[in-house]
């Protein structure tokens, strides 16, 4: 009998930690999400999300780039990988840019931006849904778009896209060197407007 007790303990020992670990697993943050088919999920489709805000009252702006020719809208992203205690910051083909205090993230993580058509200000962020422990910035820089004749820079209003899809404003601030910020503590879809008849 006393020859057994080893191996028995080893393996109770054993499935412990197979135990507490697949426990774990539960309490894991989200995984992030960085392939195209499953980004591409994540949010209503763009042209609904486009359509809500029309719909309640704004004009999408679709910047004109002086880079890009007419054809060239196509989706653009970048990712990076966040550590905690680290400053990230990712800026996407100059549609927008994300910086993240390194004391806001709440666990290392890869970090997506996308621009699902770079010739519109709407950025989406992943992993999503991501909750930080602080506030993250997110910037458009206006000053290399052409904006469509009759919007002025002071017309501009950053819209949140809610996950059922519907649409707010965010609070926001515009500077004077043509940047627009909006400050939040978690990850969604912002569109870049203005409001009609503003």
């Amino acid at each position: 009998m006393k020859i057994l007790i080893p191996p028995m303990k080893t393996l109770l020992i054993s499935a412990l930690i197979v135990f507490a670990v697949g426990c774990s697993e539960f309490n894991a943050p989200t995984a992030s999400v960085t392939t195209d088919e499953a980004i591409s999920y994540q949010y209503p489709p763009l042209d609904e999300a486009l359509a809500a805000a029309e719909a309640a009252g704004y004009t999408v702006i679709d910047f004109a780039r002086p880079t890009l020719d007419d054809n060239e809208c196509d989706t653009v992203s970048s990712s990076r990988n966040a550590v905690t205690g680290q400053t990230v910051n990712i800026n996407v083909a100059g549609i927008c840019k994300l910086t993240i205090p390194g004391s806001s993230l709440p666990y290392d993580m890869v970090v997506t931006v996308v621009a699902p058509a770079s010739c519109a200000g709407v950025c989406d962020f992943y992993p999503h849904p991501t909750q930080f422990a602080g506030n993250v910035e997110i910037r458009w820089d206006t000053r290399d778009f052409v904006l469509p004749e009759g919007i002025e820079f002071d017309e501009i209003v950053p819209l949140y896209v809610h996950d059922d899809g519907t649409i707010e404003e965010v609070s926001f601030v515009r500077s004077e060197n043509r940047f627009i910020t909006v400050t939040t503590n978690h990850f969604s879809r912002y569109i870049i407007t203005s409001r009609v008849g503003s």
